[in-house]
């Protein structure tokens, strides 16, 4: 296993950007999606088992950052970048997880933040931990994860919920 990969699999456990980026299992990758794209389940896990293929080809991170097609973007509009590890679907490149940039794609923005991950970092605490019980009733997989985070279904219908509540 490379050992930068070993690095990044700690980092990823305390990415201090949003929790809801890394939360216990899941990692989202809604923002490695291009614009407009609309990526099944079936498209999305093909181009991440070859992705993951590829990275094992490589040393480093750095030559696999440096390779010929590196951020291109697959048929399905997902980032070439993205791999499984752990069971989780990540993005070995990101500077959170390498400790430097070395992403190489125009449509990759280091400081983005999804609709629902802004609002969820505004929240209080204790209304966080109730968003996180909320997603983890919910038995996501690693797509319905990522696709109700990005698209901010989630969100809405959590917002939902708490007004009944009152």
């Amino acid at each position: 296993m490379h050992k930068a990969l070993k690095l990044a699999q700690v980092i990823i456990q305390y990415m201090a950007f949003s929790e809801l980026c890394a939360f216990g299992k899941y990692y989202c990758f809604g923002c490695c999606i291009i614009d407009g794209a609309v990526p099944g389940r079936k498209d999305l896990a093909e181009a991440f088992k070859r992705n993951t293929i590829t990275f094992r080809q490589f040393r480093n991170l750095r030559s696999f950052a440096e390779r010929e097609n590196s951020g291109d973007v697959r048929a399905c509009g997902v980032c070439n970048n993205l791999t499984i590890q752990n069971n989780r679907i990540i993005c070995p490149l990101h500077p959170k997880l390498a400790g430097k940039e070395l992403r190489k794609r125009n449509f990759c923005f280091k400081d983005y933040l999804c609709e629902t991950a802004e609002v969820f970092n505004k929240w209080p605490q204790e209304k966080q931990k109730r968003f996180l019980k909320f997603i983890r009733a919910k038995n996501p997989d690693w797509f319905s994860f990522s696709m109700n985070i990005e698209n901010g279904s989630w969100l809405k219908e959590f917002k939902q919920r708490e007004a009944r509540i009152k």
